[in-house]
């Protein structure tokens, strides 16, 4: 449009200028020249070439033509105003959230948001809401899965099941956005938190509730290890009096004299005692 009008008086001033002589051809020439000008602007406008990742809207009059123009070289009404929307994907903020736990704390985060405009639906959001769908549509949404979320846990359950709560804000964000032709991809709790002396008692007992549990396993891991000794214990004390029983109903002394043979080197003592035992002989070389 902007390119139209200043054809136009491009092709007026020209027009005048050469009207302003006398000469017939030359007025004539100076009308041609001008109407080649405005032609020439009116072709130019009348095409339009969005970029990648962009829908381009056309508005008309105030109108919006709810026909997306897709990434390429368009034919467009050249009085047209074309607005190029980015489609990729985006990031929205929501700083400060506050909302209430089910054991009445008060949590306090940052909200980030990864999001895309349906790009087949970019003329209905631009009608709509324009290009500010962060502060009219995301944000109040954002804020209210937040709060909608966080009340159904306990402050102790928002810090060990930061996970599970991040997935269900997704969620109802997701279902949130929907109707509105926005896509949520992603969400991120930034600086999350309470008051600092909450905060601190929050983790305090976090941490007693892993040193009791650790604890617990400790006990369980002595006691399992105090059975296996027992049972070792115990079997070897079986086996020790099975072997007694069998030393004694098969003849103790026999069994003793096998032993003491089959430990023995070959080499015969250096000295003996005499029968009665105060006699000492040396019986070595």
């Amino acid at each position: 449009m902007f390119t139209i009008i200043v054809g136009i008086l491009v092709g007026i001033v020209i027009a005048v200028g050469i009207a302003a002589l006398s000469d017939f051809q030359k007025f004539s020439a100076g009308i041609a020249t001008g109407l080649v000008v405005i032609l020439l602007s009116i072709g130019v406008s009348s095409f339009t070439v969005i970029s990648a990742g962009h829908t381009g809207v056309q508005v008309t009059f105030g109108e919006v033509n709810l026909n997306p123009l897709t990434e390429g070289v368009h034919i467009v009404n050249p009085i047209s105003s074309i607005t190029d929307v980015d489609v990729r994907l985006q990031k929205a903020e929501l700083k400060g959230a506050n909302a209430g736990t089910k054991d009445l704390q008060v949590v306090h985060t940052d909200i980030v948001v990864n999001y895309r405009l349906d790009p087949l639906k970019v003329p209905h959001i631009y009608k709509e809401f324009g290009l500010n769908v962060d502060e009219k549509v995301l944000g109040p949404g954002i804020n209210e899965a937040f709060k909608s979320v966080t009340g159904h846990y306990t402050s102790e359950e928002l810090v060990t099941k930061r996970d599970l709560v991040s997935a269900e804000i997704l969620q109802h964000l997701v279902t949130k956005m929907a109707p509105f032709n926005i896509a949520v991809s992603n969400i991120s709790l930034v600086n999350f938190g309470f008051s600092p002396e909450y905060q601190k008692a929050i983790e305090a007992k976090v941490i007693s509730v892993q040193q009791t549990a650790k604890a617990q396993q400790d006990l369980e891991r002595i006691k399992v290890e105090a059975a296996s000794r027992i049972a070792q214990a115990d079997g070897e004390a079986k086996a020790i009096a099975i072997q007694a029983a069998a030393i004694q109903s098969n003849g103790g002394e026999n069994y003793v004299k096998l032993q003491w043979i089959e430990k023995w080197n070959g080499a015969l003592p250096s000295t003996m005692l005499g029968g009665d035992t105060k006699t000492l002989m040396n019986i070595g070389k």
